[in-house]
């Protein structure tokens, strides 16, 4: 009898509580909802059709996703079975938060195979042998969509970069179609007329005019504001590069001047007048396009394939406004000669901190905010048996971006198959 009682009276508190939230505005509800995590508003859809009206509404994904915290993913490709590592291993994925904690991410939509080639609005972009592979690895949706025709024979994860434009909210791929200079080795700049460019949603990929011959997308590609930065050659000019800006509404290209550069050795350091100083890459910080500066190494070729070590002082020079060509000098570190160090491509820098690798494998945070000499490194991790040099780092956040909207041509499906668990 009591046990009826104590029955009837959770029903109707239960009942209560519905009715109190059932009488929230809108715009309440909306702010109340913006708090909770994806995993959550995940389950919440169900509760009734109002919340499941609010948590699928484009605007309120957009300002939960603008909300939510970003973290620092590095990518670890797979290791190939050798003679030195008997099986092969997987790729992995590290997931450093605010406090740059570390943790192993296993996202049951990734496969063991897929290698990361971009990261946007919680949405990460995957190359496969046959395919790209779209994935939302908060909801588990994912996107399986065909290659262009008449890519490479050589292809590339580095070939393909993945970009929003907040105005339109398209989503678009884009491949940078390379022609091959015979006899250069792997990493030197290639030609191209044009690239081609996929909206999500829509069947195919089409052709869009370039105005450049040269592009160095190994050097990092990022999306920011709408627009895609990559590296280019030009000839002529003492630093021999140029930064590329492509509007993904207008579907244009720019062509800016990089920031004056300590870039001509001239005869001081036995080197003809125009060869480089400095190695070059783009990355993004507080989300603005940059140009990193780095000492170039004999040892590290400047059309480098690989990530870029750095001994002597790196400059993270962020692009104030595309319109003007201004640039302003971001942060400055300076790494001992003795004790080089990589940066991985294209995103590391998150929150006034930098992430560094070692030749030990061993992972480092440096605050970029601290005292001239840059503060003290922090040991994170050890990457072994992974390669310091081919490591991969994107900023990422969790959102509830859905992917069957976007679905057209692609075949949309569930997870279903998690990565295995780290190896100890």
């Amino acid at each position: 009898m009591a046990s009826d009682i104590n029955d009837a009276e959770q029903e109707q508190a239960t009942e209560n509580q519905l009715a109190s939230i059932s009488r929230l505005t809108p715009d309440v509800l909306h702010e109340i909802l913006l708090r909770l995590p994806v995993s959550a508003l995940q389950r919440l859809r169900g509760a009734c059709h109002q919340w499941r009206g609010v948590i699928s509404d484009p605007c309120f994904i957009m300002d939960h996703a603008n909300r939510a915290p970003e973290h620092l993913l590095l990518f670890l490709p797979r290791l190939d079975a050798s003679a030195s590592l008997k099986t092969a291993m997987p790729g992995r994925m590290k997931l450093f938060d605010e406090k740059w904690s570390v943790s192993t991410w296993a996202a049951a939509s990734i496969d063991p195979d897929d290698h990361l080639f971009a990261s946007c609005n919680g949405l990460l972009c995957f190359y496969r042998k046959y395919t790209l592979k779209i994935v939302n690895p908060a909801t588990g949706q994912r996107l399986h969509l065909s290659k262009p025709d008449g890519r490479s024979p050589r292809d590339l994860y580095y070939l393909y970069s993945f970009g929003f434009h907040p105005a339109t909210g398209e989503y678009k791929l884009v491949y940078f179609l390379r022609e091959p200079r015979h006899g250069l080795p792997s990493g030197q700049p290639f030609r191209f007329d044009a690239i081609q460019v996929h909206t999500l949603g829509e069947d195919g990929w089409r052709d869009v005019r370039a105005p450049t011959e040269s592009c160095l997308v190994n050097l990092g590609v990022v999306n920011v504001d709408g627009a895609m930065y990559w590296i280019a050659e030009e000839e002529g000019t003492c630093c021999g590069v140029t930064v590329m800006a492509f509007d993904l509404k207008e579907e244009t290209f720019v062509t800016l001047r990089p920031p004056p550069l300590r870039a001509c050795g001239g005869a001081t350091d036995g080197r003809p007048c125009g060869a480089p100083a400095l190695s070059y890459c783009v990355t993004e910080v507080e989300k603005k396009a940059c140009l990193v500066t780095a000492p170039f190494s004999s040892s590290a070729p400047r059309w480098r394939r690989y990530n870029a070590e750095v001994s002597g002082r790196m400059d993270v020079w962020t692009l104030e406004s595309r319109g003007e060509d201004r640039w302003s000098l971001k942060y400055s570190v300076d790494l001992s000669p003795s004790a080089p160090r990589c940066v991985p491509q294209p995103c590391f820098v998150r929150g006034g901190k930098v992430l560094l690798h070692g030749r030990d494998g061993d992972a480092f945070c440096r605050d970029l905010r601290g005292d001239e000499d840059g503060g003290e490194e922090v040991r994170l991790l050890n990457l072994r048996p992974y390669r310091y040099y081919e490591t991969q780092a994107y900023l990422y956040k969790e959102t509830l971006v859905p992917l069957d909207v976007y679905a057209g041509a692609a075949i949309a499906r569930a997870p279903h198959w998690p990565l295995p668990p780290p190896a100890s």
